[in-house]
Order: structure tokens, then C-alpha cells, then sequence
């Protein structure tokens, strides 16, 4: 049994959906729509850190992550400042790596 509704990656793949958004947001942003979109399920903002960071392709905290998520299932792109963007269907084809 996990501990919220879904998986907390992809409650942050579904705010960016939801906002029909390919802008950029900082952690901050994402963390206040998934507490928004998912009040219940009152996800921790390190947790939603650490998915972010460990599902994007180009974060250099992304190498801390030993089953290096980022590579099986990239979701996010870093643009290198603070700002986090959701990848785009044929980017994700491009990012991932077939184990």
C-alpha cells in the first residue's frame, strides 16, 4: 500500500498537465499545485523536491539518485537556474534509457 493517491511524480506530471503549462516553475510553485490539486494527500515539499530532481534529465543533483529514475523515467527538464519544465512526449522517447 503506498502512502498517497499515486505516485508522487506524477502528481507533479499532472499539475503541469492540468496548468496546460511548458513554462518553466521553481520548486516552490510546484509544491503549492500539488498541495493545491491533491490536498489530501499532504505530500511532503523535500518529497516533491527529491522526485523532481531524481525525474529530470539535466539537474546535477540528479546523481545522487542510485536507481537513477531520471534515465528510466525522465520527466522534467532543468533550466538551469530553478525553473523545472515537464518534457514533451518525443523528449522522453529521446531521454530514456531501455534497461
Amino acid at each position: 500500500m503506498s502512502k498517497y493517491s499515486k505516485p508522487v511524480w506524477q502528481m507533479i506530471v499532472d499539475t503541469f498537465q492540468n496548468n496546460d503549462s511548458q513554462e518553466y516553475a521553481d520548486l516552490k510553485e510546484i509544491s503549492s499545485r500539488v498541495k493545491i490539486e491533491f490536498p489530501s494527500d499532504d505530500v511532503n515539499k523535500m518529497t516533491l523536491r527529491l522526485q523532481t530532481i531524481f525525474h529530470c534529465v539535466n539537474h546535477p543533483g540528479n546523481r545522487h539518485d542510485a536507481s537513477k529514475r531520471f534515465e528510466r523515467n525522465p520527466q522534467f527538464h532543468f533550466d538551469g537556474k530553478s525553473g523545472f519544465r515537464l518534457l514533451a512526449p518525443n523528449e522522453i522517447k529521446k531521454y530514456t534509457k531501455s534497461s
